[in-house]
């Protein structure tokens, strides 16, 4: 039988991403606690503002887990920061 010269499928995948040593380009994950920290801002707060459309959502890590795309934070940030409001 002939040796074939067909290459796998490329995985896609956070996971596959991270085996190669390739960086998301999103950044990383923050969690409640660097949400917290960057911005001031008490949990309760951070929370009411995803509820109400002002922060953005929070991708489910585990079930039990959250964490927000450190892009989607700087982005958020920048908007606040452009517009000159302290919350």
């Amino acid at each position: 039988m002939p040796a074939t010269n067909v290459t796998p499928p490329r995985d896609r995948t956070m996971a596959g991403s991270k085996r190669r040593g390739v960086a998301s380009t999103r950044g990383r994950f923050l969690r409640l606690h660097d949400m917290v920290a960057s911005t001031g801002l008490s949990e309760s707060t951070i929370r009411r503002r995803v509820r109400d459309g002002d922060l953005p959502k929070p991708i489910a890590l585990t079930t039990r887990c959250v964490g927000w795309w450190e892009r989607d934070f700087e982005a958020w940030a920048d908007k606040h920061r452009a517009s000159g409001t302290d919350d």
